[in-house]
């Protein structure tokens, strides 16, 4: 009874009904509202998430943008006592802003403060990608051209084509998490081109997760957004290989 007990305490913050099959602390930039419904939709039974906001101002700018990922490390280093099986920083700008290799910088220095297999958005993106086989990419981001302009490049200069960039020139997150589905659909079904391998729905803020089954019906490619990016390589770094339906051929995949 002792040695059960030493062992439950290990993991202070779980129910002990919770998380058997895999634990996921995941760092989110504001409020985090689609990030927390989204990794409830996605997630098999017995997978459970805790997580954190990082602290954020009201962006007004990508220089501003540029700070999202300061505290990241900080949030990591305070949750590690969790003993999550991965951690994941679920923020696509906060890992693509500061160019090419950015990503795999930050998953380095959250190993090292929380000796945890950690992942980024952008990070699991590209690795999205290579499983899709997806080469030519059109984008679609909330964002304003200076930014989309960045992204472009960080996917271009990791050896993507991205013929196709449309963007709604919103950076404030309080407005984007609000943005509503017709208009992402429609969005994306626009900036879409038969010569290329499919798409990507940019940005972990965007309520944009029941769209993608449907655009991929429609086009007959693969969908990639940000957040079923993310909770797909973080399932993947886990080891639950449950094939998951509805939400498009990244999650219905073995991984």
């Amino acid at each position: 009874m002792e040695l059960w007990m030493d062992k439950l305490g290990k993991f202070p913050m779980w129910h002990s009904n919770q998380g058997w099959r895999a634990r996921i602390v995941v760092i989110y930039p504001g409020g985090g509202w689609h990030h927390i419904s989204d990794f409830h939709k996605l997630a098999p039974k017995g997978v459970a998430m805790a997580g954190n906001g990082v602290p954020r101002h009201k962006d007004e700018s990508a220089e501003e943008m540029m700070h999202l990922d300061e505290q990241v490390v900080n949030v990591a280093a305070s949750l590690a006592s969790y003993r999550p099986d991965v951690m994941l920083w679920c923020c696509t700008a906060g890992s693509f802003l500061k160019g090419k290799g950015h990503d795999k910088k930050l998953i380095k220095e959250m190993e090292k403060a929380t000796k945890v297999p950690c992942t980024t958005t952008t990070t699991a993106v590209m690795a999205a990608f290579r499983q899709l086989h997806m080469k030519k990419i059109c984008l679609v981001t909330p964002y304003p051209d200076n930014v989309n302009e960045i992204e472009k490049k960080f996917f271009e200069d990791d050896g993507f084509k991205v013929p196709i960039v449309k963007g709604l020139d919103l950076i404030d997150n309080s407005i984007i998490a609000h943005v509503s589905q017709n208009v992402l659909f429609r969005l994306a079904k626009k900036a879409y081109s038969p010569k290329a391998d499919g798409i990507f729905i940019s940005c972990t803020g965007l309520d944009v997760l029941d769209i993608i089954e449907p655009l991929e019906q429609d086009i007959g490619k693969p969908v990639v957004t940000s957040n079923q990016a993310s909770f797909w390589h973080a399932f993947k770094i886990a080891k639950v290989g449950e094939p998951i339906q509805g939400f498009g051929r990244l999650l219905r995949e073995p991984r």
